[in-house]
């Protein structure tokens, strides 16, 4: 019963993830399809194309983490996964943990460029063209790059067991600094990011409401208004979507014993949850929340237009009914 639940779990974890990348994919083609006819960005273009690369990486990238288990063990029966996890394991740790700190970091950019929006919006236009807020995303990823690549020349490398759903140290029980600073910190950040986010959004009410005439009510339009007010809401939301596996990862950093005690198929469950809040972050943000990008995915897909012909044949059928019924 346990093993049917496990693998039932693992087959719905793999077809969700393969189905937020097919969306990621398909946003990105759209996102550089509509830029490439427009001569200048009208929303988050650049932000979008750094999430949503990061995220086709890391949905990929988590299906091998999790399938690797039972793929190795049938492919090579009585010790295929260790042997994986020897030679594979610590790599494909690395490539998860920079596709998901990065995001997370990113969030913070976007927190930032939002404040700087809030605070003088003439001069955001100035600081943070696409260009520039290019330039900015690849000195992010360089960043975290660099800060993990110290972890990873180590003896302390971090390698992720499916049969223990931990990330496990080669140098344990001791930890290298960097993963240390990692688990003690590091859900301060999308926290910090969600509460800032949600001042900001509190912030340009009141501004809207009892100062009509300031200097950011009269910079901006109410259309530019709706889109920042949109851009703050994604921010927010990215940072409750990534705090979602920091916190649950809590209780198994806190009481590692009391985790492992639990049975093995709630322990493959609770992970594969993580790892899919992570992996859907972009189908939530960019088609749950935001009409205009569901708008250009369903417009892509043909569904919008499918949608409508259906509406005028519906409209025509129920014109002709009423028409027939006169007659008679």
């Amino acid at each position: 019963m346990l093993q049917w639940l496990v693998t039932s779990a693992q087959a719905i974890f793999t077809v969700c993830n393969l189905f937020c990348t097919c969306f990621d994919a398909t946003l990105l083609y759209c996102i550089v399809k509509q830029r490439m006819s427009l001569s200048r960005s009208t929303g988050p273009f650049v932000y979008i194309i750094f999430l949503t690369g990061f995220g086709i990486v890391e949905k990929l990238n988590a299906i091998v983490m999790v399938d690797s288990w039972p793929l190795a063990e049938w492919l090579v029966p009585n010790g295929g996964y260790e042997k994986y996890r020897q030679f594979l394991g610590s790599y494909v740790t690395f490539i998860f943990l920079f596709c998901y700190l990065t995001p997370l970091f990113l969030d913070c950019m976007m927190t930032l460029h939002r404040i700087l929006i809030f605070l003088s919006p003439m001069r955001s236009t100035k600081w943070f063209t696409d260009i520039k807020v290019a330039a900015y995303c690849i000195l992010v990823c360089f960043l975290v790059f660099n800060w993990l690549l110290v972890q990873q020349v180590s003896s302390c490398t971090l390698n992720f067991n499916a049969l223990t759903s931990f990330l496990e140290s080669a140098c344990a029980p001791d930890r290298h600094p960097v993963t240390w600073f990692q688990n003690k910190y590091l859900i301060y950040v999308p926290i910090l990011s969600m509460g800032v986010n949600a001042l900001l959004l509190f912030a340009q009410r009141i501004s809207r409401k009892f100062w009509k005439n300031s200097v950011f009510a009269l910079a901006m339009s109410n259309s530019q208004l709706k889109r920042e007010n949109a851009m703050i809401r994604q921010a927010f939301f990215i940072g409750f979507y990534l705090s979602v596996y920091e916190v649950l990862y809590l209780h198994t950093r806190l009481y590692p014993e009391s985790f492992r005690s639990m049975p093995f198929a709630f322990q493959t469950i609770t992970y594969d949850l993580r790892l899919l809040a992570v992996g859907s972050l972009n189908f939530f943000i960019y088609f749950v929340l935001t009409q205009s990008t569901r708008s250009l995915v369903l417009a892509q897909l043909g569904w919008n237009s499918k949608k409508m012909s259906a509406k005028r044949n519906a409209s025509l059928s129920q014109t002709t009914a009423n028409n027939f019924a006169v007659k008679n």
